[in-house]
């Protein structure tokens, strides 16, 4: 991030976007925690279908009313890519700097660089961690098979702990 809030999204995501109307991405301060959520017009519209599958009067619906659709803000691409972020964004996500993109499937996070260095690395450890279970390695995607592979092979196991052989 520059002084004056700007970011350069990735090349990547920005070709992802290429089919939307807007030269733009979404995003608001998630209510999770301390990152961004963003994506393209379909991840907006996404967000308004499901809200909208809610009762009228619930609370669920009010809250992300308010949280998603009333913090969403369209950011316009430069010339080169970058969009500005908003001050309070940016204070949301305790951004410093540097700042980390992270794609998860029809939407991306931005978080603090650092922070989401730690939080990956806890993730990969927990996953690892999983992964020491054939039953938690299958429900994970990697059949019965993988789960049979960690369950007989030392070497496997030391893989999946990020261990090298």
């Amino acid at each position: 991030m520059d002084a004056k809030n700007r970011v350069s999204v990735p090349a990547s995501y920005r070709e992802a976007l290429r089919d939307d109307p807007y030269d733009a991405i979404y995003v608001f301060p998630h209510f999770e925690g301390g990152y961004l959520e963003g994506g393209g017009e379909r991840f907006v519209q996404q967000y308004r279908i499901d809200i909208a599958n809610l009762p009228r009067y619930d609370q669920l619906r009010k809250d992300l009313e308010v949280a998603v659709l009333g913090s969403i803000r369209r950011l316009d691409f430069d010339s080169t890519g970058r969009v500005t972020l908003p001050r309070e964004f940016i204070e949301h996500a305790g951004i410093e700097g540097r700042c980390a993109f992270v794609g998860c499937d029809s939407h991306f996070q931005i978080w603090n660089a650092e922070t989401q260095a730690a939080r990956l690395r806890d993730i990969r450890t927990r996953l690892a961690q999983r992964l020491q279970d054939p039953a938690e390695a299958e429900r994970m995607g990697g059949g019965a098979d993988l789960g049979a592979l960690l369950a007989d092979s030392e070497s496997l196991r030391a893989l999946a702990r990020g261990k090298k052989l």
